[in-house]
């Protein structure tokens, strides 16, 4: 995918954390001396080819008193397309995806406990008709926050989330009800245009003061609940046509700090996590997500990594088809809605 230089520049900048201000598209575009229209055109063309997929806030689930964690069913071929519509009903799943392996449907699910978490799963599972599941949940955050490379800039991702293990998550702290709104408007894609929070609160029909709403969008970024404000790409039209869900089993007695390092080191991995073991049915609990721009640079990379961890036990789960994927809304009314549904 050739992209021109004001594109480049564009696209590895609204990737990274946007500047807490009114105008942030004014302020990047002065940042990377280009005119603020130039800078805004190239952005509403990279969207409207589908490039740029949205701009809005990317929280922490857990300082949201959400528990996350990923799933993965076996579902028969011809009950596949069923079950992904009926995983992709829940308001909680952000991505869901057919992979090549005896667990053929892999989603992450949000939940606001653990208990509802499980209760959530089993429903999915009896509405999906799997013959079997695993959760598999973050025992350890060690990376998280893709920026695919445009041109020969190198992007950094974000991490490692350190002390993030399980029974050590951050504690939610009580939200003011403008924080709570401000979030509900964080999670809305932004509008392209000058003054682009204050456009949204007004289509939003919101009763918030701008002043206020951007006290609370500091205040959120402060405290470690919104992680990061920024652009998502299609990975494809971004020309990373090649990725995949890698899980590792490092050797007994391995260097698991040494083998993180090398890993959170690779550009090429966006997510990075210890997860779940279940002996007998699921043996690797090192997950890497890797973004590549053809299969044999994936290949190259999957290679590179083995080498460098003494990592030769793994499992490649290349995505087969998209289902879905899109943002958690979180305090959405469709969390109460599709459990009443459920019965739950």
């Amino acid at each position: 995918m050739n992209f021109t230089p004001v594109e480049t520049k564009v696209l590895n900048r609204v990737q990274k954390d946007f500047p807490v201000v009114t105008d942030p598209f004014h302020a990047m575009a002065e940042e990377l001396s280009i005119p603020e229209h130039d800078f805004l055109d190239a952005v509403r063309d990279l969207k409207q080819r589908g490039i740029v997929r949205n701009i809005s806030g990317i929280f922490n689930a857990d300082r949201l008193g959400f528990v996350t964690t990923l799933v993965a069913f076996s579902v028969e071929d011809h009950d596949l397309e069923s079950a992904a519509a009926a995983i992709n009903a829940h308001p909680g799943v952000s991505h869901n995806y057919l992979r090549d392996h005896r667990y053929n449907i892999w989603f992450t699910l949000a939940a606001e406990s653990n208990p509802r978490l499980e209760e959530t799963v089993k429903k999915l599972a009896e509405q999906a008709h799997a013959s079997d599941y695993i959760i598999l949940r973050n025992e350890k955050l060690l990376k998280i926050g893709l920026m695919l490379s445009i041109g020969e800039e190198v992007q950094q991702g974000h991490g490692p989330s350190r002390g993030k293990g399980r029974g050590r998550t951050s504690v939610p702290r009580p939200l003011s009800a403008e924080e709570r709104e401000s979030i509900r408007i964080l999670q809305t894609d932004l509008p392209l245009e000058n003054n682009p929070f204050g456009v949204l609160i007004e289509t939003r029909s919101s009763s918030i003061k701008l002043d206020a709403f951007m006290t609370c969008f500091k205040r959120l970024k402060e405290d470690h609940i919104l992680r990061r404000y920024a652009a998502v790409l299609r990975h494809r039209e971004a020309g990373y046509r090649a990725n995949a869900m890698t899980v590792w089993k490092p050797r007994s007695g391995s260097d698991i700090d040494r083998i993180a390092r090398i890993f959170h080191d690779s550009h090429q991995i966006s997510h990075l996590y210890l997860r779940t073991l279940l002996p007998g049915r699921w043996e690797y609990p090192l997950f890497a997500m890797i973004h590549a721009r053809t299969d044999d640079d994936l290949d190259a990379i999957i290679k590179d990594l083995s080498g460098k961890s003494g990592i030769d036990d793994y499992q490649v789960l290349r995505s087969l088809k998209e289902f879905k994927k899109e943002r958690v809304v979180y305090y959405s009314p469709r969390f109460d809605e599709w459990e009443r549904q459920a019965g739950l």
